[in-house]
């Protein structure tokens, strides 16, 4: 049995043997070093192109402004926009047709510095980061962090891309719930120049004649009739007119409601705004 194990043992020896023959280590074929994240590349970028058994034209190379590099033998070469794959054939394709007889190239982003995405308001770690390849607004979020626990009931994403010469699109606003549970956000792909903010919670207080007074979120789209349901509905004493005490550009206004017409669709349902004080009144026999 043991013989058996033996000669099975310096059978797989063998054949490996064959194989490092055949295949040499440090050889790369196109198929190996194909960027499959599809990242195009672009000013301030550094890439970093690495030859077999050719190290005066390895190195490390910054894209410049002009959207070129300086490479050893072919002075400026254009690669601003291309993916690294490209870049090593048109190199190879390049240094082939005057000065080397099969040279293959390895091209690999080493420091991704040209699709800025800003990330501000109530992120863990707020600021500017690099996209590196296709990136989903989940993904960078995470790279960030996550949400604080202050975060806001929206998310906004505003884009500088122009539509058709007309300007930046409106923002596209997702609720942070959505984000967090993962329903939204993750087929949302970033673009450079991108900004993500997020606004802290709005809050309002609420006073009178309810079942649980005291200082609530304000969640999206909430309406006067959300507010007080929210608190616990009204009190068996409340009457049906209710103030809401709110400041405008400094200065404080008393906004009175009805309730009863409210709830027949005589007056419409009014939005809760931040900084809100709802003060629910007693009847009076």
């Amino acid at each position: 049995m043991w013989y058996g194990s033996v000669m099975m043992v310096r059978s797989t020896i063998c054949a490996l043997a064959v194989l490092l023959c055949v295949f040499p280590t440090g050889i790369w074929s196109q198929d190996s070093v194909a960027d499959d994240s599809g990242y195009r590349l672009g000013v301030g970028d550094v890439i970093d192109v690495e030859t077999f058994s050719h190290d005066e034209i390895s190195g490390e190379f910054t894209v410049e402004p002009s959207g070129v590099i300086i490479f050893p033998l072919l002075g400026a070469v254009p690669v601003s926009g291309k993916t690294p794959a490209e870049v090593a054939t048109d190199l190879e394709t390049m240094l082939e047709k005057d000065y080397y007889v099969d040279v293959q190239l390895k091209v690999e982003t080493k420091v991704f510095a040209s699709q800025p995405v800003t990330l501000l308001g109530e992120i863990q770690k707020p600021g500017t980061y690099y996209l590196e390849g296709r990136t989903s607004l989940t993904e960078l979020l995470a790279r960030a962090g996550g949400l604080k626990p202050s975060a806001g009931p929206t998310l906004e994403l505003r884009r500088v891309t122009r539509v058709s010469g007309e300007g930046p699109p409106p923002p596209m606003v997702f609720a942070t719930s959505k984000i967090l549970s993962g329903e939204e956000g993750r087929d949302v792909f970033l673009e450079a120049g991108d900004v993500v903010s997020v606004a802290a919670k709005k809050l309002y207080f609420i006073t009178g004649e309810v079942s649980k007074p005291g200082q609530y979120e304000i969640t999206l789209g909430m309406t006067l009739m959300q507010a007080i349901s929210q608190a616990g509905g009204v009190g068996k004493f409340a009457s049906q007119s209710v103030e809401v005490h709110r400041l405008v550009s400094g200065e404080k206004e008393i906004l009175s409601f009805d309730l009863a017409h409210i709830r027949k669709g005589r007056v419409p349902d009014p939005a809760v705004e931040a900084g809100d004080v709802i003060y629910v009144k007693r009847r009076f026999f």
